[in-house]
C-alpha cells in the first residue's frame, strides 16, 4: 500500500514538473525574443526555476521513500 501511494505521488510531481518545465520554456522564448525583459518576466523566470528545483527535490524525496519502503519489505 505505501509503495503505491509513493507512486502516485511521485507520478503527479512528475506531471507537474512537466508542466512548470514548459512554462519555463515559453517565458525563456519570450525573453530571449524581446531582447529586454520586463521585470514581470523576470520574476516569472526566477519563480518559475525555483518551482522546478522545488518539485524536483520533491521527487528525489519520492523516490528515497519509495527505495526504504522496498527495502523494509524484504
Amino acid at each position: 500500500m505505501q509503495t503505491k501511494l509513493c507512486m502516485i505521488y511521485k507520478n503527479v510531481l512528475i506531471k507537474r514538473l512537466d508542466r512548470k518545465r514548459q512554462q519555463l520554456v515559453e517565458i525563456e522564448r519570450v525573453i530571449n525574443s524581446e531582447g529586454v525583459a520586463s521585470s514581470v518576466d523576470k520574476r516569472k523566470y526566477i519563480e518559475l526555476k525555483a518551482v522546478v528545483l522545488e518539485l524536483e527535490n520533491c521527487i528525489d524525496i519520492a523516490d528515497s521513500m519509495f527505495k526504504f519502503d522496498k527495502e523494509e519489505d524484504k
